[in-house]
Parts: C-alpha cells; sequence; structure tokens
C-alpha cells in the first residue's frame, strides 16, 4: 500500500466518522492518500466495522486557510450509515521534492 516514485509528503484533514474505529479512520485516510497519488476517481472500500465508496470529483477546497483536495466516504457501518470527507494537501507538488513549498 502507497506505492509510489520519489519522496512526496503532505497533510490528511479529516472530518470524521461517527461510528468507525480510530484504526478505520487510519484505513480510510490511507485509501484517500492512495487515490490522490494513482490519480483515482473511486474506489470501493472495506474495513473492519464499515464497507462503503471513497470518490472525489477532484476539487480543491478550503479550511480557513488550509486547501487540498477534496474526498468524501459514504459508509455503511454496523451501526448505520455514515460519512466521512477528507482534504488531502500535498506539500511536494508531486515533483517528489523533499523541500515544502509552504
Amino acid at each position: 500500500m502507497l506505492e509510489h516514485k520519489g519522496f512526496r509528503w503532505g497533510y490528511v484533514f479529516l472530518t470524521a466518522a461517527a461510528y468507525i474505529s480510530p484504526e478505520d479512520v487510519q484505513t480510510l485516510m490511507k485509501q484517500a492518500v492512495e487515490m490522490f497519488l494513482n490519480d483515482e476517481y473511486s474506489r470501493d472500500i472495506i474495513g473492519d466495522s464499515f464497507e462503503g465508496q471513497l470518490f472525489t470529483q477532484k476539487k480543491y477546497e478550503l479550511i480557513g486557510e488550509i486547501g487540498g483536495q477534496r474526498f468524501d466516504a459514504e459508509l455503511e457501518t454496523e451501526s448505520g450509515r455514515d460519512k466521512a470527507s477528507f482534504l488531502v494537501s500535498e506539500q511536494t507538488q508531486g515533483v517528489g521534492s523533499s523541500i515544502s513549498m509552504n
């Protein structure tokens, strides 16, 4: 998981889902980063306590002064339907630079 060329890093900002474990939240964030790195629009996802779909329209959004590509998850959990949103903000601009452009 998370295989890519070069050194790339960034941040993931999450509006958390209410019905899943912290481990499953990490799974969702890793999936969003993989999708970002692989230039994917959607994928089916399964965790220990959920299944659903993770998708993006490749729109750039802001939370205050922090911005990134938005990802949304629609989940079916043991406790019912749930949603999560993420911003993935790459700091190396996809060029493999180890220097932050911030």
